[in-house]
């Protein structure tokens, strides 16, 4: 430091002295200086405005908030004040009272790039999608290269199901994979598929390829991405998910239910998995193993109604009366009329068993 400089700085007061370590990056010793200054004049907007900047960067939030409060306080419509306090209430996903403060910023300078661009991001996050569209695109009116804004108008548009829209924007802000993903929402598997085609060729992205093929009925081309993928991973859960619902497609049931017993060794007690491997059972007539997956779903408390039907037809085709009949009647209870055809057979199958348990 010249000696000049020190002269200099030794003459000034608390807020120079603040503003001069916040220049540094030595946020503590401006907090110091700043609380000198608050300490010397309560009504002073300007120490109160940076004694909460600085906090901000010590990290200091809900102390920095009440410091732009108090500014605003003081000094009301100060713009900085209102878009610090509009970022930390942001920051904390409290986004009616983000959007109060940055609204009344922008009101004040309408081409601040980032008050609209945040202002966006709020109304994005409340799900309200011609609030954010319109502050998306008025922020890009003033920044067309932001990519950020660009990739918030991309999801936004995605969110109203304008994919034709959004898709350039996605691209452009190179998001093809989060494109991919909301084709895939979308039921738009060709598109999805043409997308994870380009990407590298990485386990995750294969998952994802080999799931749109078999959307698309394209057997064979799942059938060489989940080999090439089980290479390296398997033990994979998705991967050993994708096969079997392929084998199950196919309509080869054994190899089905080996993929489903796999893949539940990666999640145990999964319910998709569960499911898949008591159906393919059910065709296999293995009623023990299926009765046993059936139990399996009611003890994790995911047993529905088609469980219930599944388990009462098991019982029955074994001869059991009594648990076939408890089982139609317990599946009858809760049917509610969505499965006409199964409560039709239950209703026949449960007067029939009836008879039968009375004679026994």
């Amino acid at each position: 430091m010249t000696l000049l400089l020190a002269l200099l700085l030794a003459q000034s007061g608390p807020i120079e002295l603040g503003i001069a370590a916040l220049d540094k990056g030595d946020f503590a010793a401006a907090e110091r200086e700043f609380e000198k200054a608050v300490a010397a004049d309560a009504n002073d907007y300007s120490a109160h405005f940076h004694l909460a900047l600085a906090r901000t960067f010590l990290n200091k939030d809900d102390d920095a908030a009440k410091g732009f409060e108090k500014t605003l306080e003081l000094k009301p419509g100060l713009f900085e004040a209102q878009v610090n306090l509009g970022l930390l209430h942001y920051r904390y996903k409290r986004y009616p009272q983000a959007i109060e403060q940055l609204r009344a910023a922008v009101d004040q300078r309408p081409n601040d790039v980032r008050g609209q661009f945040h202002l966006a991001d709020c109304w994005r996050e409340l799900k309200q999608w011609p609030q954010a569209e319109e502050r998306y695109r008025k922020t890009l009116e003033l920044d067309s290269t932001l990519t950020a804004a660009k990739l918030g108008l991309a999801r936004v548009l995605a969110a109203q199901g304008r994919l034709d829209e959004a898709a350039p924007l996605f691209l452009a802000s190179d998001a093809g994979l989060e494109l991919a993903q909301a084709y895939e929402d979308a039921e738009k598997w060709e598109q999805a598929a043409a997308l994870y085609e380009k990407a590298p060729r990485e386990l995750p992205i294969l998952t994802r390829l080999a799931g749109a093929y078999l959307k698309l009925k394209q057997f064979d081309k799942v059938e060489a991405i989940v080999a090439e993928a089980l290479k390296s991973a398997p033990d994979d859960y998705d991967l050993r998910m994708t096969y079997g619902r392929l084998q199950r497609d196919k309509r080869q049931f054994q190899a089905a239910a080996a993929q489903f017993a796999a893949a539940l060794k990666a999640k145990p007690d999964d319910v998709p998995a569960l499911n898949e491997i008591a159906g393919m059972l059910i065709l296999m007539d293995d009623w023990n193993r299926a009765l046993g997956a059936l139990e399996r779903l009611k003890a994790i408390g995911a047993e529905t109604p088609g469980h219930l039907f599944f388990r009462a037809m098991i019982f029955d085709k074994n001869n059991q009366a009594k648990p076939a009949l408890e089982a139609y009647r317990a599946f009858l209870a809760v049917a509610g009329g969505k499965y006409p055809d199964e409560e039709f057979k239950a209703r026949q199958r449960a007067r029939i068993l009836e008879n039968e348990v009375k004679r026994r």
